[in-house]
């Protein structure tokens, strides 16, 4: 799937890596491997809260939550649908646009 957040447009697919859930591929070549095979995302619930609580103070603690070439920043995104601590269940609330 194809995405744009903040003006940078990148898509989405399966990981070819065993120990990784997806890619992310940019238009300048980079890919971004993320998310953990073995783990179910639950969106928009206190689960998703307690993921987002965690990863947001990763962010902070890294200085990654504005860098969308990162793998915690996109698990965020995609996965958990993480909007500062909270999780929700729709995309477009975080800013992220299906193209």
């Amino acid at each position: 799937m194809k995405y744009k957040y903040r003006g940078i447009s990148f898509e989405v697919k399966e990981s070819d890596r065993k120990d990784s859930q997806k890619v992310a591929i940019f238009k300048d070549g980079t890919k971004i491997h993320f998310g953990d095979p073995d783990m179910k995302e639950y969106p928009g619930t206190s689960r998703g809260d307690n993921y987002c609580a965690r990863s947001y103070g990763l962010g902070k603690k890294y200085n990654t939550l504005e860098n969308i070439k990162n793998a915690n920043t996109l698990s965020r995104l995609i996965l958990w649908n993480c909007k500062g601590k909270k999780s929700m269940k729709n995309k477009q609330q975080i800013g992220l646009i299906k193209l």
